[in-house]
């Protein structure tokens, strides 16, 4: 969300009010996620790489869960997807 520029701050909060509501736990990975994350409120787990937020998810999913996994590719966040199969 690096190309909103000026805005890509609000529309990180924006996305974690959003988010907050509808899942049991909105997990915000790195320092530019920490918007998310104060969107998202007390639902929020602020974890500092993708290796912490994959050895989260290790640890609180149980069979028949959801994660959706929303981040630029940059971010490598797609290791956290493969690391959960």
């Amino acid at each position: 969300m690096l190309e909103l520029g000026d805005d890509s701050k609000a529309e990180r909060r924006a996305i974690g009010e959003h988010a907050a509501p509808r899942a049991d736990a909105v997990i915000a990975v790195g320092d530019a996620a920490q918007s998310i994350a104060d969107g998202a409120g007390e639902r929020a787990v602020s974890l500092n790489d993708d290796k912490a937020a994959a050895d989260w998810l290790r640890g609180h999913l149980a069979a028949g869960d959801v994660v959706l996994v929303k981040a630029s590719r940059a971010a490598r966040l797609d290791e956290i997807a493969a690391a959960l199969t």
